[in-house]
């Protein structure tokens, strides 16, 4: 660290440089912390909630997790029973000392009466430009937008249809939702209007994952059920754009120079195959990189595919044997900002029991976090795994989730924060682990070196003698 801080006063080490060095580090230790209860479930005795086996977010399960996007404060639950709460993840003071259980600031009741959902939460997001106001899906066929600080409803959309998730662009001027459904193809709703003003025809079973451009406000991807990739573009009347292709590793512009270079007129050349498949299973997991280059799939085929999206081509990185993705539902992909690792971003999955930390470009593994046993044990051991299983997860930072403002991850009183949400009703924390004075220092000098050691030097030292004391001669 000292050298660092040399070397950037010296200007040798630009700031995205030294805080990469810093942060570096810290995503690879990332730990449970068990220290961090959040508790939105009340018994009439006080000392039963504070009992770790009692201490659950949603009594029915955590559905969803959302934290918003500009400093990191305001975490948003949604549960299985169709409850929404509001946790202010500041209340804590510093997150490395002591233990403390959070308590929602408000809560969003289940209810029939239309002011809130009647059926648990499928995907919860705030607005991207602004933490008052957060948009809510559940398996009540509605999309309701809320305001945050007053927990009312602003507006609520009846799709007539089952919303797995929703998404809205980070960039654009208009206040489009592109809601996947159960039906076939896309529906747009817009804010400013209050309807459902487009649906993006496509043919293929239910649309289980959206996403929007984070460079190009009026691009939108679909995944849908039977394992195709559809890039569209909302201005035109056709609609798509593209098929990802598994079995393309070249993209358009390749072959686009290939049929010219064949003597073929490059406007026949189409932009994509009518069979293309980017999964060999239903698409349930879609994520952009903050800065738009990559597209990163998560099928249920057990695969997450990373996408170049310039030209649509399949980067072919390959994650393993390791991911798991066996539940028909949209799943959470989470990306660290650009530039918070040395020459590598890094990618979060959740399979039942376990995050994945992998490195985006090239699959390998750089850490397991294992989720601890179910704090609620109820019948056999199979049956607390499953209670156990991670259903969502969400990234906090300095400036935001996905649009990170800085390198920097973690809110005012954090480094860095994973939450994971638990069909068991909790909400865990991971936090990276903070070097202390102790782990600082190197060895004491005065320390007697072991065996093996010794004995390395004294190689080493013969081999130096033995060089030094022959006559090199060059030639």
């Amino acid at each position: 660290m000292q050298s660092s801080l040399f070397a950037r006063e010296l200007g040798d080490l630009s700031p995205h440089a030294f805080s990469s060095s810093f942060t570096s580090p810290l995503l690879r230790s990332f730990a449970a912390a068990p220290q961090h209860r959040f508790n939105g479930e009340r018994t009439h005795d006080p000392l039963l909630d504070e009992r770790p086996h009692n201490i659950r977010a949603h009594g029915a399960g955590v559905a969803s997790l959302a934290v918003e996007k500009f400093d990191g404060r305001l975490l948003v639950s949604g549960g299985a029973e169709g409850a929404i709460k509001i946790w202010d993840l500041e209340q804590c003071g510093s997150v490395y000392e002591g233990t403390y259980t959070f308590r929602p600031v408000s809560t969003i009741r289940r209810s029939t009466d239309g002011s809130g959902h009647s059926h648990g939460i499928t995907h919860l997001d705030f607005f991207p430009f602004d933490p008052d106001a957060f948009l809510s899906s559940a398996f009540d066929k509605s999309l309701k937008l809320w305001s945050t600080a007053r927990s009312t409803l602003s507006g609520s959309f009846d799709l007539n249809a089952r919303i797995y998730s929703h998404s809205t662009s980070p960039i654009a001027d208009h206040l489009v939702v592109a809601c996947a459904t159960q039906h076939a193809h896309v529906r747009l709703v817009d804010l400013r209007s209050g309807s459902a003003v487009q649906a993006l025809i496509a043919h293929g079973g239910p649309v289980l994952a959206t996403q929007w451009s984070p460079t190009q406000g009026h691009i939108v991807t679909s995944g849908h059920a039977d394992g195709k990739i559809r890039v569209w573009d909302i201005r035109r009347a056709g609609g798509v754009l593209s098929l990802l292709d598994q079995e393309d590793s070249l993209g358009l512009v390749h072959r686009h120079k290939h049929a010219v270079a064949a003597g073929m007129d490059p406007g026949q050349v189409r932009p994509y195959r009518e069979a293309a498949q980017a999964h060999d299973d239903a698409v349930n997991g879609l994520h952009w990189t903050s800065d738009g280059k990559y597209i990163i799939s998560a099928g249920m085929d057990n695969r997450i595919r990373v996408w170049d999206a310039a030209t649509g081509a399949n980067t072919l990185t390959s994650f393993g044997p390791l991911v798991q993705n066996r539940h028909a539902k949209t799943t959470s992909i989470v990306t660290t900002p650009p530039r918070l690792s040395e020459n590598k971003d890094v990618l979060f999955w959740a399979n039942d029991q376990e995050i994945l930390a992998l490195d985006l470009h090239d699959g390998k593994l750089i850490t397991r976090l294992r989720s601890p046993g179910a704090v609620n044990p109820v019948g056999p051991r199979g049956s607390e795994m499953g209670r156990n299983r991670i259903s969502a997860l969400a990234w906090r930072s300095a400036g935001g989730g996905g649009a990170s403002v800085g390198p920097v991850p973690g809110g005012g009183n954090s480094v860095g924060a994973l939450y994971s949400a638990h069909l068991d009703g909790q909400i865990r924390a991971w936090i990276p682990q903070i070097p202390g004075p102790d782990d600082e220092g190197g060895e004491d000098p005065g320390d007697e070196e072991d065996e093996g050691k010794r004995r390395k030097r004294k190689a080493i030292d013969d081999a130096y003698k033995t060089l030094m004391g022959k006559n090199i001669r060059f030639t």
